[in-house]
């Protein structure tokens, strides 16, 4: 990949050319093209895997002698701002991690909040200013999908999106959580005990909670269009559980699971996003139908533990489920780890793959790259 330091775009069609240009030169990092073959299960040219340091703010280092992106100076502000994402897919050239030619929609975990009333704090990742007691939501009116949140200014970036791109850059859905995720957020210990203690009100605000998800998700599928959904997206919907790691299986199955189900019988089929617990894998994957993508890996600061991949593997067992594997490497063997975890791919061609070293900062960038490159010629070795 040579610098492109001195390039100056100043077109939007100028931008979606370089984007298309380089990753037609870089197919071996195609997010995209490696959903599909997942989604298909069909073994793929590449590992197209994520390997990445902590991100640390109190990190000052400068890289250098990396790949630097062109600039973008597009006369058209809403031309520029579509132009600068484009540029900023790019982004994980940098570290060869996989690129997704995708627009991504809302603020992360805290979007549906925002239907709620409930301001967001840029400054802790957009999560929920404050909480609220399940009183409070009970007592206001059932949420807008259509109009409330941040609806107006999705369906705008959407059709600015179609607009001003081809059909090939993706539009991604954003962080839709899950019921309970989003119940947790706004409620925060409360929502622990409250399916205890009035598990009426519990089951009424997960209900409130589940049709805002429903409809918010099924009015962006009809914005965006088949033509612009992402593949994964386009097959099933995502449900992240992290807040199950912090009740029982009993409890799960008592007060969130006909939610979860509500989701599922809407879809073709649903991934699960398990936060690692290994009691929310196993009873997602027991008591969910149509499961067709969940998590695992080591992650050593979790809630509930994390499931191994060897354990994920061994209870999905002949299913067509992907595996999504993410991964903090141990110190000193971090090669010889992911190597482990590519050599499943020849029984499981539904992997896919990211690891972080918790150790490593901006300074140990070139190391990883020869890191990668040295796993990718491995990968070639061994399936190419």
């Amino acid at each position: 990949m040579s610098p492109n330091a001195a390039l100056t775009l100043d077109s939007l069609a100028d931008t979606i050319d370089f984007v298309r240009a380089t990753m037609q030169a870089h197919p071996e990092r195609d997010a995209l093209a490696m959903q599909q073959a997942i989604l298909q299960g069909k073994r793929r040219r590449w590992p197209v895997m994520g390997i990445n340091h902590l991100a640390d703010p109190e990190d000052t280092w400068v890289p250098t002698n990396e790949l630097e992106l062109p600039r973008v100076k597009v006369g058209d502000p809403a031309e520029q701002v579509v132009a600068r994402r484009m540029i900023g897919m790019l982004e994980p050239l940098k570290m060869l991690n996989p690129v997704t030619t995708a627009f991504g929609l809302g603020r992360g975990t805290g979007t549906l909040i925002t239907w709620f009333g409930i301001p967001l704090n840029p400054e802790a990742q957009d999560t929920p200013a404050h909480t609220v007691t399940m009183r409070q939501l009970l007592d206001q009116p059932a949420p807008d999908p259509l109009h409330g949140g941040m609806m107006p200014q999705l369906r705008e970036e959407i059709e600015l999106y179609k607009a001003l791109t081809p059909d090939a850059f993706k539009i991604a859905l954003p962080d839709m959580q899950g019921p309970f995720n989003l119940v947790a957020s706004m409620l925060g210990s409360e929502a622990m005990v409250a399916m205890i203690e009035t598990p009426d009100d519990f089951a009424a605000i997960m209900t409130r909670v589940t049709d805002l998800w429903l409809a918010v998700r099924r009015q962006l599928v009809e914005w965006i269009g088949p033509e612009r959904m992402t593949p994964e997206a386009a097959r099933y919907a995502r449900i992240a559980e992290c807040s199950v790691n912090m009740v029982s299986p009993a409890m799960y199955r008592q007060h969130v699971l006909a939610h979860d189900a509500r989701i599922v019988a809407a879809h073709e089929g649903v991934h699960i996003h398990p936060c690692s617990g290994p009691h929310v894998f196993k009873a997602t994957l027991a008591s969910l139908p149509n499961v067709i993508g969940t998590e695992a890996g080591y992650i050593a600061k979790t809630a509930a533990g994390a499931i191994s991949v060897e354990e994920a593997l061994s209870i999905i067992g002949d299913r067509p489920i992907a595996l999504h594997i993410g991964q903090e490497l141990p110190v000193g063997t971090e090669e010889a780890f992911i190597r482990a975890d590519l050599e499943r791919y020849w029984d499981h061609p539904r992997l896919c793959f990211s690891y972080t070293g918790m150790h490593w900062r901006k300074r140990h960038r070139p190391m990883i790259r020869d890191l990668h490159r040295r796993l990718d010629d491995w990968w070639a070795e061994r399936y190419g």
